[in-house]
Parts: structure tokens; C-alpha cells; sequence
């Protein structure tokens, strides 16, 4: 869960109020998952950050690793110069080092492309056991682990990903989809428990457009449907008023439907601490 803090930034936001009341107890909370204090605070300050910034890494993603290096770049150059260098900068067939190294004001290097093993994708790794199992080429999770010299908590988790609902592992491209990937997501299940995760994926599946398996992941845990679109939320009296912001450039589809401003309405009222009340 640390190693996605947008995502883990959607979970808090998400449990803020009902199952913690503040960063501590959040960390407390998902201590089992590798999380701590500083992980929280980490990806709160970075979902904070300009969403020209953040949408650079709409395809690749961001890391914890790459987490510190923007909010370093934004601490030394300032939120208002970190924003107009994003502005500055297309993403497409960049790399986080690349982007990151833009985003500081250098030349990228030359990028090396490398392709997450086979081996480490559940949906293959969970067809090979079964496969093995059908040709007899063993027939317990713990001799297909030795056998095949597989970490026998990866296969067992592997297994599990496989049997969670069509409805959530449909939204995910199998050959993207890694086991760090995976373990952010049971990570979600087990914090807000399968029916909100599926909740949520249903919602995102009524959204056609192509997402990466960390945008999908921030949706799950409660985030917003789309960073092409801003959305703010103005409250004079009993008045609410949503206001929707959109860069053409950015954008890889239509513009939006009634659907994704209905859910980016939601999101964004959830969000406010408290509606004043006469």
C-alpha cells in the first residue's frame, strides 16, 4: 500500500471520520500493510500537488521513490514553477525517471525500457498452478512453490486475485497488472471490506476510457474518476456550487458525461470537512 501513495491517499481521505480521525490512527490501522505515519503524510502532501504535475504519471504511475523526488522538486522551486514546467511537458513514452528529471529542469537519459517478467503477473502465475494441478505435476500449493521455485506466499496470493469478481479484475489489464499491484488491492479489500471495492468498480466500469492499473487502484480506494478533470466546490449560504475544469490537451477521450460529473460531484463533496449550516 505504501509503495501506491495516491492510492493510499484515496484510502485515508476514504476512512477519515469513520474508521480513523487522523494520520496516527490511519497508520495504526493499516500498520499490517507496511504503512506508517510518514507514508500517510507522504501521500497526502503529494495528492495535494498540481494536477498538471500529477497527470504526467497517469501511464507510468508513482511510487513511493518517485513520491519524495516530487515533493523535494515542489519544496525547492515552489508550487507555482513546478506547475508551469508540467504545463511544459508531454508525457507520452516517458518514463517516472524521465518526467522526474524534466519536471527538476535536466535532460532526461536515453531510457531503458524494461517489461515486468511473466512470472511475476498473477493471472499467469495463478494459470500455471492450475494447469500443474490438471496435469499432475503436483497437487498441493506448497509442492508447486518448491517444484517451480516460486514463493509460496506470492502463488498463494496469485490464487487469490484470480477468484476475486470478474466485476474488479475486468477493469485491469492482465499482462500490466503486477504483484506489487495486487497486493495493493487486497490491501483495499481488507480495509474497506469486498463490497465497497466492487461498489466502486462497477461505478468505474460505466466509464469507458483507458486507465493504467494505478489509476485504476486510486478509483477503488475512493478517488476521484479522471485527473483530466478539476473540481472544485464553493459554498456561499446554502448554496453549493461545483465547478468542472478541463485542459483539451489533456485529455485522451470525449470531454465527459453526466455519469463522471455525477461521480467527481460526489468525490468532491466528500471531501469537504463540513457544509456550513443556517
Amino acid at each position: 500500500m505504501a509503495r501506491n501513495p495516491l492510492a493510499l491517499a484515496a484510502l485515508y481521505k476514504e476512512g477519515l471520520g469513520r474508521l480513523w480521525q487522523n494520520q496516527k490512527q490511519a497508520a495504526d490501522a493499516l500498520g499490517t500493510f507496511g504503512v506508517k505515519r510518514e507514508d500517510v503524510n507522504r501521500a497526502l502532501r503529494l495528492s495535494s500537488m498540481p494536477a498538471d504535475a500529477l497527470i504526467l504519471f497517469a501511464d507510468c504511475g508513482i511510487n513511493g521513490r518517485t513520491a519524495r523526488e516530487l515533493i523535494r522538486i515542489e519544496r525547492a522551486i515552489g508550487r507555482a514553477a513546478l506547475e508551469e514546467r508540467a504545463q511544459a511537458i508531454s508525457k507520452e513514452g516517458k518514463s517516472r525517471t524521465e518526467l522526474v528529471l524534466l519536471l527538476e529542469g535536466l535532460s532526461p537519459l536515453p531510457p531503458k525500457r524494461r517489461r515486468t517478467p511473466e512470472v511475476d503477473l498473477p493471472a499467469i502465475r495463478a494459470q500455471q498452478y492450475v494447469d500443474g494441478i490438471a496435469t499432475n505435476k503436483w497437487s498441493t500449493m506448497t509442492e508447486a512453490a518448491k517444484t517451480q521455485g516460486w514463493g509460496k506466499e506470492r502463488l498463494y496470493m496469485s490464487a487469490i486475485l484470480s477468484d476475486l469478481s470478474p466485476v474488479i479484475t475486468g477493469l485491469f489489464e492482465q499482462k500490466r497488472f503486477s504483484l506489487r499491484n495486487g497486493e495493493t488491492l487486497l490491501a483495499l479489500i481488507r480495509t474497506l471490506g469486498i463490497s465497497k471495492v466492487t461498489q466502486n468498480a462497477r461505478k468505474l466500469a460505466e466509464q469507458p476510457g483507458r486507465r493504467s492499473s494505478e489509476q485504476i487502484l486510486n478509483y477503488l480506494a475512493g478517488g476521484p474518476a479522471d485527473a483530466d478533470c478539476k473540481v472544485k466546490v464553493q459554498v456561499a449560504g446554502d448554496m453549493v456550487t461545483f465547478s468542472f475544469s478541463f485542459k483539451a490537451r489533456a485529455t485522451r477521450r470525449n470531454l465527459v458525461d453526466v455519469d463522471q460529473l455525477q461521480s467527481l460531484a460526489s468525490f468532491a463533496l466528500g471531501n469537504l470537512v463540513e457544509l456550513n449550516r443556517r
